[in-house]
């Protein structure tokens, strides 16, 4: 049997200690995790099989009736419909941001400025921003201003009642408020990628946009997807412009919305429930895609 030395075992101490320390600094986030997490997250899934009204013993267990409400009742159904143009507006967000990043990772003068420019919109309070578009949007307001003054007159609606435009409307404000973060995301991607890939292609004489190609765009293809995972889930659970902007009406619900309106004005909370369990279901599945696909492109 090999003998143990006493630094061995001095190292076994220590580490046994630094164990018991992490594991003392820990336990109350898990504890608190579990609680505030974990443990809502069971009862809210117990309450979503029942009619629970809000009120201690209110509810009865009602079986998949609410998650198949979610599904067939036409206001539940509308969410998805309005889920798509926020959607749209976060591919668009990725393509725009990444163009932005390509271009700001050169040495360009005054690129810090851009840089700040395209990021403050990310760090303004959310109901700042809403606030500020309701004015910027209103009837005789800064984009209608804008417009007469571009000679588009004849381009001016009633933008947050136009049930053919609010939605647009709306999915410009989230571009705009998110574009910043997944330009920060790209652009410290593509620095992290070592100058020597760039150096080999410039001399082999590889344009800008092989470079990008066949350098950039491989190694940053996780971020990528992750940004687009972010994009999805996000389009499904925004709140604060609908919100602020419309309030949800002339068909701009989403789910989040439509599940604070069926908890809190129509006292529907075992179905409001089903809604948040739904959410989180799409956005596991999503996950769950993403990583299939990666895993897929890294076996090739």
């Amino acid at each position: 049997m090999k003998r143990i030395s006493k630094t061995e075992i001095k190292e076994m101490r220590s580490q046994s200690k630094k164990n018991r320390i992490m594991f003392a600094f820990t336990l109350p986030t898990v504890i608190l995790y579990t609680i505030f997490f974990l443990v809502t997250m069971l009862i809210g899934v117990y309450y979503s099989f029942t009619d629970w009204r809000g009120t201690v013993g209110s509810q009865q267990f009602v079986g998949w009736k609410n998650y198949i409400n979610v599904f067939t009742n036409e206001n539940y159904r509308n969410v998805f419909k309005t889920a798509g143009y926020y959607l749209a507006a976060g591919i668009l967000q990725q393509v725009v941001s990444l163009a932005l990043a390509v271009m700001l990772s050169k040495p360009v003068k005054g690129s810090g400025i851009f840089k700040g420019i395209i990021f403050f919109p990310f760090i303004m309070n959310g109901v700042a921003v809403a606030l500020t578009y309701r004015i910027f949007y209103q009837p005789d307001g800064a984009f209608d201003a804008l417009l007469k003054a571009l000679g588009a007159s004849q381009m001016i609606k009633i933008w947050l009642s136009n049930p053919t435009t609010v939605n647009w409307a709306l999915g410009y404000v989230f571009l705009w408020k998110n574009v910043g973060y997944s330009f920060l995301i790209y652009l410290g991607t593509m620095q992290s990628i070592s100058k020597d890939y760039y150096d080999a292609a410039a001399i082999d004489g590889a344009g800008t946009w092989h470079q990008f190609t066949a350098i950039t765009f491989p190694n940053m293809k996780m971020i990528v997807g992750l940004m687009a995972t972010f994009s999805i889930v996000n389009s499904i659970a925004v709140f604060d412009i609908p919100y602020i902007l419309t309030s949800g009406k002339n068909g701009t619900n989403t789910f989040s919305t439509t599940m604070l309106e069926t908890a809190f004005t129509y006292n529907k909370f075992g179905e409001a429930c089903a809604m948040a369990i739904v959410m989180l279901l799409i956005a596991g599945i999503v996950m769950v895609l993403r990583n299939l696909v990666f895993r897929e492109e890294k076996d090739v």
